[in-house]
């Protein structure tokens, strides 16, 4: 073999490997590394995606994914006969995905990770929560927060403690579900509390995510939640496989 030949070889080699040749599956998962900023991140391909950007099967494995100020400790799925736009535009930071004929997902969260969330999202204007806390047991979500409120001529200050189911609402969203507040011995009234709640719906939003995958399930446990499809993704164990480390 000469020299040229040679060359050509490896560079056949490592793309089909998928790892030490950027190519257009580097630029995609570049895209949502970007995007979300994981701690680690894989993507496993059965095959390279044809000329128009359809794949036949995509597993990726995301680990401390930040979804609107929201962390997951863990993100994973799997997408069959998923189409994304063309390519050639991937490497700009142009990334689509279409449709998908099956998507299966399954999101971990923390219990620690919601209330940095809640926080960061309830601060600022008249009517705000401070000094919250949540935690997640295999019955529901128990909460407690000071919230003011602005009524009429003056600021009221009080503690509410509210004890709730979770709910999926359109697929996408963590709702509390037929929470019961708890104000602490004052007559609150009831608008108070409602507006109150309404600061923090929903808990969890994955609108913003670029996939088209609608959550099925919420699993609890002591600390933290699980949000899944219908089947839970299974990893691909044969493929060409890319991956990030922070």
């Amino acid at each position: 073999m000469n020299r040229k030949n040679f060359w050509a070889a490896v560079i056949i080699a490592l793309s089909l490997s998928g790892i030490g040749y950027a190519d257009e599956v580097d630029d995609l998962l570049s895209y949502y590394v970007k995007r979300f900023k994981p701690e680690t991140a894989s993507m496993t391909i059965s095959q390279k995606p044809d000329n128009t950007g359809l794949f036949n099967d995509v597993y990726m494995d995301l680990k401390g994914v930040v979804i609107e100020n929201l962390r997951l400790d863990r993100l994973t799925f799997r997408m069959k006969g998923v189409q994304f736009n063309d390519p050639s535009e991937w490497a700009k930071g142009n990334v689509e995905c279409r449709n998908a004929m099956q998507i299966q997902a399954s999101a971990h969260i923390l219990e620690s990770d919601i209330n940095r969330a809640i926080e960061a999202k309830t601060f600022g204007g008249k009517d705000k929560w401070h000094d919250v806390s949540m935690a997640i047991t295999p019955q529901g979500l128990k909460g407690k927060g000071y919230y003011t409120a602005d009524v009429k001529l003056f600021n009221l200050d009080v503690l509410l403690e509210v004890n709730s189911g979770l709910k999926i609402v359109k697929g996408k969203e963590l709702w509390l579900n037929n929470p019961v507040v708890k104000a602490n011995k004052m007559d609150v009234p009831d608008y108070v509390t409602k507006k109150a709640l309404t600061r923090i719906q929903p808990l969890v939003d994955l609108r913003k995510f670029p996939l088209p995958m609608s959550l099925h399930k919420v699993d609890l446990k002591k600390g933290s939640a699980t949000l899944t499809t219908r089947t839970l993704p299974q990893a691909l164990t044969k493929g060409l496989k890319y991956s990030y480390e922070k």
